[in-house]
């Protein structure tokens, strides 16, 4: 049966995946934790929210410095899994778009890559607004656009070669909708944010062969893995092996390697 919604489908695929996620796509998205931390000045003594937390290392790294430091999932397998990898901070399950928190609960809010997974983000972004302390400040990442970012440009061309984008999944928000930093600063400034600034983060996501890039997807990824699914079997082998082959265009020191950069968006409550 499929999904009712787009949160359905997002809430059940994260479930199932929540133990293959950080040995996927994983280990590129955690290293735009530390910028995160950064933009919204966690310290000693800091009130920390960490939505959509994943496997917990946004709110396990702003624990390590000294942070009181609480993560919401919608997903119970990721709030597990972020309990075992950090004790320290406070793990628990929770809607970003109805957060279970009073107004002013919180010094600093983050958001790595959830906006990405969220049926309405303008409520979510609200909600953060609203469980800040005045002078709190906000910071969320996603994705950088297709031409700027090499694994989504491959995935994306393979599919627009041999397949078709317009599968029919539950309607969801356009994907990289807060990759436009004007987007972004618009919905900000509604919710009654101010001192916007947007950065975009180098990361690199390294993989151990192109057959690896295809198992990645299917293990860590979500509505791509959906994409692909709702493919004709023809269509998805081709796509398949596109993808493979242009990941093997990637080699370096041994190993395979691409640009998977991040747009960082920041703000502050008045």
């Amino acid at each position: 049966m499929e999904p009712a919604s787009f949160k359905d489908l997002e809430r059940t695929g994260w479930i199932a995946k929540a133990s293959t996620y950080p040995l996927g796509f994983g280990g590129a998205t955690k290293g735009a934790v530390d910028p995160l931390l950064d933009a919204v000045g966690v310290s000693r003594g800091t009130r920390l929210l960490d939505i959509a937390c994943g496997p917990g290392d946004g709110a396990g790294r702003a624990a390590g410095r000294g942070a009181t430091a609480v993560g919401i999932n919608f997903a119970p397998t990721m709030v597990e899994l972020a309990r075992r990898r950090f004790p320290e901070a406070n793990f628990r399950e929770g809607d970003a778009e109805s957060l279970d928190f009073a107004e002013a609960s919180f010094d600093a809010v983050i958001c790595a890559f959830g906006l990405l997974h969220m049926a309405e983000p303008e409520r979510a972004i609200t909600e953060a607004f609203r469980v800040l302390a005045p002078g709190g400040h906000y910071a969320f990442t996603v994705w950088a656009p297709p031409e700027r970012h090499q694994f989504y440009e491959l995935v994306f061309s393979a599919m627009n070669e041999y397949g078709r984008m317009d599968v029919p999944l539950p309607p969801a928000p356009p994907f990289f909708r807060f990759s436009d930093p004007d987007e972004s600063r618009r919905v900000l400034l509604a919710a009654g944010f101010d001192e916007l600034k947007v950065d975009e983060v180098p990361l690199v996501w390294r993989y151990k062969s192109a057959e690896s890039v295809i198992d990645m997807i299917y293990k860590s990824a979500v509505r791509l893995s959906m994409m692909l699914e709702h493919q004709t079997a023809d269509a998805r082998e081709r796509i398949h092996q596109a993808v493979i082959e242009g990941a093997g265009k990637f080699r370096q020191y041994g190993g395979y390697a691409m640009a998977v950069p991040a747009v960082l968006v920041a703000a502050r409550k008045p």
